[in-house]
């Protein structure tokens, strides 16, 4: 599961100390899993043992996954990072099987993930629900290994003016500057150097803006600062598509297509990079945060 280290120009805990965060994530992600394990397995046994003994009706002790008050205080104080720091208990019942288990495990992981993309100890970013719903952003997290960054669609400060780029994506090998061309099931994106681009579907023909515009733009901006911070890592585009086929004759040199017929196997590959967390890597995230901008307001905790 990839880390999400910035979105947009919220806050994120990443800006402060990548090399802490990045290794920290690894390290809590897996401390979680076996916690989950330990407490699914507790939960099964009490039920089979409810199920041959009835017992006295009674509060029966479940797995949390909120943190109480008292421990997110602590948190605070200690410079601690919770996964769920809700103020409430939140008891569940755990799924039985081990694949089921996952899933739900991915599910409130992402969640987590969004909260340390969107607030430090201090502060906080307002999550939108149009961030939350994000198909693009959830597909990519869940999809990717552990040792890929995701910056969704950052927002840097470029000679004191404001520039949103596509999506970034930095694996220990490369860094991807991805734009997404989601539209309806089998249409067809005709593409040109022009300003826009054609989108044929059964019913009608549109024109839509040339996605290699701001694909080239964040190519410029993240070779520069790459370049500038000597990060020694290779800046690549991709257009990708799960659901429209590209049909673009002679693309710019160095642009990568990956449309409904490889769209999958890019990812597939990407699965398969089993390279750890590399140092480049890490150098150049640090770099690219140190240029994005944040919308953020103190956290109630700390004002009182």
């Amino acid at each position: 599961m990839a880390q999400i280290i910035k979105i947009h120009d919220y806050i994120s805990r990443y800006e402060l100390d990548p090399y802490h965060y990045i290794n920290q994530f690894v390290r809590l992600k897996k401390e979680r899993w076996l916690s989950l394990l330990e407490a699914a397995e507790r939960q099964h046994e009490e039920r089979q043992a409810s199920a041959e003994e009835p017992e006295p009706v009674q509060k029966r002790k479940k797995f949390s996954l909120k943190r109480r008050k008292e421990e997110i205080k602590a948190d605070i104080q200690e410079e601690r990072h919770q996964w769920f720091e809700e103020e409430d208990d939140l008891h569940v019942r755990l799924p039985k099987s081990r694949m089921a288990l996952a899933s739900f495990y991915k599910r409130h992981l992402y969640d987590f993930q969004l909260k340390w993309a969107s607030s430090t100890l201090a502060e906080i970013s307002h999550l939108s629900n149009q961030v939350k719903q994000d198909r693009i952003l959830r597909y990519l997290t869940q999809q990717l290994p552990d040792s890929y960054f995701i910056m969704y669609k950052p927002v840097l400060q470029i000679q004191q003016a404001a520039v949103e780029l596509s999506i970034v994506i930095i694996s220990p090998l490369d860094i991807y500057c991805v734009s997404f061309l989601e539209a309806e099931e089998d249409s067809v994106y005709i593409g040109s150097k022009n300003r826009f681009w054609e989108k044929k579907t059964a019913s009608q023909t549109a024109s839509v803006l040339n996605p290699g515009l701001s694909l080239f733009r964040t190519d410029s901006v993240v070779s520069k600062i790459i370049k500038e911070k000597q990060a020694d890592i290779p800046v690549r585009k991709l257009l990708l598509s799960r659901t429209s086929y590209i049909d673009y004759p002679e693309p710019p040199f160095g642009l990568e297509i990956a449309d409904k017929r490889g769209a999958e196997e890019w990812i597939e590959r990407q699965k398969k990079n089993t390279a750890p967390i590399k140092h480049h890597q890490v150098k150049a995230a640090k770099a690219l945060l140190s240029y994005c901008m944040s919308d953020s307001y103190r956290r109630q905790e700390w004002l009182e």
